[in-house]
């Protein structure tokens, strides 16, 4: 990572990437080959990254689910990860990046790759200061006090790379951590690859967002315009346990498809949970693969409350409580749904961007690949996307500002 007074670059550069696995999910190395090279990566740098990985589901769907269990040597906050896929190799995979991702998280800023400063003190090639203060009630303009006590805060600065403009910004890291939390890591086989997933994490949890704060109708998808034969078999699997599915389009104006999903199974309710969660993705019946999979993966099987812990959507105790989301109108075919999609990674980073940039967004990636595991991870950053449901949309610079004082103060104690 070279540096130029303040700043550090990136050196991230983006290339074709055709997509080698196309069943289910797309991928740039097939699932099989993924599980080989990270476990071959594990045991090389001789980290007890990993304690084991268990598939977790009773195979009464047939949908597996896969838990990894951080070893010793695995610095994250929680216990274990966890995949999802509509086969063992796909779930497995996904589990593992999940533990890579959060492990070069966790690790990252790393030493030699970001300056410590306040933003008062930093020059050249910064990203503006409006799009510190994009949160969803507060578009950009902060005020004097706030823009003081800001400047004057230490942070790390590190690159992101610009997706809009093909260039490095330095942004503090902390503090868009802190806003998004979790939300737009991602690990995969290439950079592409991973760049792509962290982008369609952002957006799935935007529109999640303003679906839940809005509360008002969506297109219901009619299943029976579903082509996808992997898609067509995960319908199968649901519907023929009994499984009650409804799939809702939640794309809104963002130009790239994302399906919401809320399942429930009648023969165990109500002591069992009604799941609800999104999926989103650059084709319209991959956006229901990964819908369908992450009900699975908070259903495993049963929807017992002991496992559905809820998400960004809310948790209902009863389907009526959905009530506020059924479009009165005909369902529409899965085909109307926005398609960004193609056969080459790259183009569609470039599609996803231009959507983004159409509604007033511009993506920053930061490189967290930790250099021991050399997997690519990165964090996708949209200032201005909507993070949070309803019980904390209201969250202004102020709130921030206070966590980075508590935290700073914290350390000083």
């Amino acid at each position: 990572m070279e540096t130029a007074g303040n700043t550090f670059r990136s050196e991230i550069i983006l290339r074709s990437v055709p997509k080698r696995h196309t069943k289910g999910l797309d991928k740039a190395v097939p699932p099989a080959e993924t599980v080989r090279r990270v476990k071959e990566k594990f045991q090389e740098i001789q980290l007890q990254l990993i304690r084991d990985i268990l598939r977790i589901d009773s195979g009464r769907l047939g949908i597996p689910v896969y838990v990894c269990r951080a070893g010793k040597d695995c610095n994250i906050p929680t216990p274990k990860t966890m995949g999802k896929g509509p086969t063992p190799e796909q779930s497995e995979a996904s589990a593992l990046m999940e533990l890579v991702e959060r492990f070069s998280h966790v690790n990252f800023p790393r030493a030699g790759g970001y300056r410590r400063s306040a933003f008062s003190d930093m020059n050249g090639a910064v990203l503006p200061a409006e799009n510190f203060f994009r949160l969803p009630v507060q578009k950009g303009v902060p005020g004097k006090e706030e823009m003081e006590v800001f400047s004057a805060l230490p942070f790390s600065w590190v690159p992101a790379y610009s997706l809009t403009h093909g260039r490095d910004f330095m942004i503090p890291y902390e503090w868009f951590a802190d806003i998004q939390g979790t939300n737009g890591l991602s690990a995969g086989n290439t950079l592409e690859e991973t760049v792509l997933q962290g982008l369609c994490e952002v957006v799935e949890r935007h529109v999640s967002a303003r679906i839940n704060t809005l509360r008002r109708p969506v297109p219901t998808i009619d299943l029976d315009t579903v082509q996808d034969p992997v898609a067509d078999e995960l319908l199968e699997k649901f519907f023929g346990r009994g499984i009650e599915l409804l799939c809702m389009d939640f794309s809104m104006d963002t130009g790239i498809p994302t399906i919401g999903g809320i399942a429930f199974d009648p023969s165990t309710f109500p002591n069992s949970e009604v799941v609800f969660c999104a999926g989103t993705a650059t084709h319209p019946e991959k956006a229901l693969i990964r819908v369908l999979t992450e009900i699975q993966q908070m259903a495993v099987d049963d929807f017992r409350q002991d496992y559905y812990a809820g998400g960004i959507l809310p948790k209902f105790s009863h389907w009526r409580e959905s009530h506020y989301l059924f479009d009165k109108r005909e369902p529409v075919p899965i085909q109307s749904l926005p398609d960004v999609s193609s056969k080459d990674m790259l183009e569609e980073i470039k599609n996803c961007t231009k959507a983004l940039n159409r509604i007033g967004f511009e993506p920053l990636v930061i490189d967290i690949t930790h250099p021991l595991l050399e997997i690519p991870a990165v964090f996708v950053v949209i200032p201005g996307t909507e993070q949070y449901e309803n019980t904390t949309c209201g969250l202004d610079t102020l709130y921030y500002l206070g966590r980075r004082l508590k935290f700073l103060g914290d350390r000083k104690g």
